[in-house]
């Protein structure tokens, strides 16, 4: 009888399509972390990514990342200000990602 002989390797699986994740903490005060995945790229490893942070009227409150990022996990953080640098007051916002064949929304909420 032969004995059943079990390997455990590592397999490098690459990351095909683009996702979003929940901020965390939600809700938040004073800031929030933003989790996203970005695929392989073409030539040059790069895929390019916008981040963007909506008010419930759809006005936009805040770029956070804007341009070409390296394949993998990426995190961004939102301190709660506009573009401006001024404090946004409590409510329900929206973080939007896109990048090429891909576009994800989510909700957020800070409380003061």
């Amino acid at each position: 009888e032969t004995g059943l002989v079990h390997e455990t390797t590592s397999v490098y699986v690459p990351v095909r399509s683009a996702s979003l994740g929940q901020n965390y903490p939600n809700p938040f005060n004073p800031t929030t972390r933003i989790e996203y995945r970005l695929p392989e790229a073409g030539p040059g490893g790069k895929t390019d990514v916008s981040l963007v942070v909506y008010d419930v009227r759809g006005a936009r409150v805040r770029v956070l990342v804007s341009g070409e990022q390296a394949v993998g996990k990426h995190v961004v953080e939102w301190d709660g200000r506009n573009d401006a640098g001024s404090p946004v007051g409590s409510g329900v916002y929206f973080y939007r990602m896109t990048t090429p064949g891909f576009a994800d929304v989510r909700k957020m909420v800070l409380l003061k």
